[in-house]
């Protein structure tokens, strides 16, 4: 059992109640302390820092995601790629009567290791599809769900960002699962939940250690979020676990 015991008796009517009414809802210390420490303790110093690929979109002349390997000799193509993409930004945010299109960058593992792998992400990828997880995410929820779209964990540094978006695409119910410890909030990095029109602010989630953020992606027609850049100067780096499920 990987869940917080102490969850076991969650007033799950009440989670539900929240989910459905706000589309979102964030559980706090979701999972056993150990097991969280473990997974932190992975992706912030145990990973090689080469399993991080730079995601960048848009690109210059270029219509598809560029993904960049974390290596010491791409590090000025990474930092070209993030400068367009912020340019294309904030000209789309500056653009009167513009809402914007989707832009980000940050670093996210890719889940392309070698038949077999057995690290501790992909212990971690195999028990997100267990009947402990969706038995309580149903609970949550009210939907059971069966598969998943892409899973991946990310890392924000200095100017990482993710623009307005609502995951339309992407499958029945998203999450973020924070595994970032002792993040301030004037750090920037913060997950901003938006109304159906894109314009207002509804609900903003620092990141805080072993919280799980759900949040509901209705009938095709997603939930408006992003994340706030990640300020300069800042030395620490956002730490979560994403993806989306379907049912």
């Amino acid at each position: 059992m990987q869940i917080n015991s102490n969850l076991h008796n969650l007033d799950f009517a009440e989670y539900n109640k929240i989910f459905t009414e706000t589309g979102a809802v964030t559980i706090p210390h979701f999972l056993n302390e150990d097991v969280a420490n473990n997974l932190h303790q992975f992706f912030s110093s145990e990973m090689p820092n080469d399993w991080w690929s730079a995601a960048t979109y848009p690109q210059e002349n270029d219509p598809n995601i560029s993904y960049i390997r974390n290596l010491p000799e791409n590090v000025v193509e990474i930092n070209s790629k993030l400068e367009y993409a912020n340019r294309e930004f904030f000209h789309n945010c500056l653009s009167p009567g513009n809402s914007g299109s989707l832009a980000y960058h940050f670093y996210r593992t890719l889940g392309n290791h070698v038949d077999g792998c057995w690290c501790t992400e992909c212990k971690f990828r195999e028990w997100l599809l267990s009947d402990e997880l969706l038995s309580f995410m149903e609970n949550i929820s009210g939907e059971r769900y069966t598969s998943y779209n892409t899973m991946f964990a990310s890392k924000y540094t200095e100017g990482c960002f993710l623009s307005p978006h609502t995951d339309h695409s992407n499958g029945d119910i998203g999450f973020v699962y924070q595994l970032t410890k002792d993040w301030k909030p004037q750090w920037g990095g913060l997950l901003n939940f938006m109304d159906d029109s894109g314009k207002m602010i509804t609900s903003v989630e620092v990141p805080t250690f072993n919280s799980l953020t759900l949040f509901h992606l209705p009938g095709g027609s997603g939930k408006w979020h992003y994340v706030s850049h990640v300020n300069p100067g800042v030395e620490a780096a956002r730490l979560a676990y994403t993806g989306w499920f379907k049912k």
